[in-house]
C-alpha cells in the first residue's frame, strides 16, 4: 500500500522546492476511486513506511495525513504509536488534559484567543522533536492551526534587518514571563509557579528553574505570582543543516517581555518585521475532521488562530 501525494489550497512552495506542508492521502482504487480506509489500514501503512515517512518529514518539516477516517482520540493514539517514536510528557505552563494513551488536549485557553507562533516547549531544556495534531472537531469558523518554517524566518530577518540580527547574535536576548498567582484557565499561560514546578517551596522552585529552564531563574512577587527569566540567549539555533528561529520574540498575552541581553529595548521595527515575515510565510491549516498533522518541532513553529466553538484538536508529543 502506498500513500498518494495530495495537495491543499493553503500550501506554500519555498525557494528550495519545499512544499509546505506535504499532504498524503489514502491509496486509490483504479475503478472505484478512493478506498474506504480507517485506523487499521493507516497503522499498517505507517509501520511499513516508517523510514520513508521520516524522510518526508525531514525534507518538508510538516506532513498532513488527510482522508484516513480517523475518528477518535484512541485511534489517533494508535497512529502515533505506529511511528515508533518515544513518548514525551508535556512540561509547560499551559493546561492540557489527558484524554487517551499518548493523547492530550492541545490547549485549554478560550478559543477566541490567538496563540502566537512558537516551538513546543522551547523554553524548557528538554523539548520534543516531533508533534502530532489531530482534528476531532473542526471549528465552524476560524480555529486554524498555522505553521511556518523557522529557517525561512531566519533567512528573511537576515535579509531585511541585518544590523538587528548581528546585535542579537552578539548580545542575545532576555525573556521574562509572568505566572499567575492562581490557576487561570481563561489565560494561555495558566499555571502557577507551584503547579509548574510541582513544589510550594521557593528554594526548591529556584533550584528546579535552574535545572529545567535554559539560562533560567525565578522571581517571586508579593501577590503570589511569579516571573520566569530566561537568558541572555540567542533565539536562533542550528539543528543539523538548518539555522532556525527557535525562541519566540512575541508573547501570548501581556505575560511576556523581551530585551537585548544588555537590557536595552528591542526596536519596534524588528518586531514589526518579524510579525510581517510570519504572516507572509505561514500556512493556515483549515482543519477537516480526521486530519492528522505531523510537524518537526525543530524546524516548524505553530500557532492557533482564534475560532468559534465547538473545536477539538488533540496533541501528542515525541522525544
Amino acid at each position: 500500500m502506498e500513500f498518494v501525494e495530495g495537495k491543499i489550497e493553503e500550501e506554500k512552495v519555498f525557494g528550495d522546492g519545499l512544499v509546505f506542508p506535504k499532504t498524503l492521502n489514502p491509496p486509490k482504487d483504479g475503478i472505484e476511486g478512493e478506498i474506504n480506509y480507517g485506523v487499521n489500514e493507516l497503522v499498517e501503512m505507517v509501520r511499513e513506511k516508517q523510514e520513508w515517512l521520516s524522510e518526508v518529514l525531514q525534507r518538508h518539516s510538516a506532513v498532513l495525513l488527510r482522508g484516513f477516517g480517523i475518528g477518535s482520540a484512541e485511534e489517533f493514539g494508535k497512529v502515533v504509536e505506529a511511528f515508533g517514536w518515544e513518548e514525551m510528557e508535556y512540561d509547560g505552563v499551559t493546561t492540557r488534559l489527558k484524554v487517551a494513551d499518548r493523547v492530550y488536549t492541545a490547549n485549554e485557553a478560550p478559543l477566541h484567543k490567538l496563540i502566537n507562533f512558537h516551538h513546543e516547549m522551547a523554553l524548557i531544556k528538554q523539548f520534543p522533536s516531533k508533534i502530532f495534531f489531530f482534528c476531532a472537531q473542526p471549528s465552524p469558523e476560524g480555529g486554524e492551526t498555522s505553521i511556518v518554517p523557522s529557517h525561512i524566518i531566519v533567512e528573511k530577518m537576515e535579509e531585511k534587518v541585518p544590523k538587528f540580527m548581528t546585535k542579537l547574535s552578539k548580545m542575545g536576548y532576555v525573556t521574562r514571563r509572568s505566572l499567575p498567582k492562581e490557576i487561570d484557565n481563561g489565560a494561555i499561560t495558566s499555571k502557577t509557579w507551584k503547579c509548574f514546578f510541582q513544589t510550594e517551596d521557593k528554594d526548591e522552585a529556584k533550584k528546579r528553574a535552574q535545572e529545567r529552564l535554559p539560562c533560567g531563574s525565578i522571581n517571586f512577587n508579593k501577590d503570589g505570582s511569579a516571573e520566569l527569566i530566561y537568558g541572555p540567549m540567542n533565539p536562533v539555533r542550528r539543528f543539523g543543516e538548518r539555522k532556525v528561529w527557535f525562541n519566540t520574540i512575541l508573547g501570548y498575552e501581556d505575560d511576556f517581555s523581551f530585551t537585548f541581553g544588555d537590557g536595552s529595548a528591542i526596536p519596534s521595527e524588528a518586531m514589526d518585521t518579524y510579525r510581517q515575515i510570519l504572516n507572509e510565510n505561514c500556512v493556515d491549516i483549515k482543519w477537516q475532521k480526521g486530519d492528522i498533522l505531523l510537524i518537526d518541532n525543530l524546524c516548524t513553529q505553530h500557532a492557533r488562530r482564534p475560532g468559534k466553538p465547538p473545536r477539538l484538536v488533540l496533541v501528542s508529543v515525541c522525544k
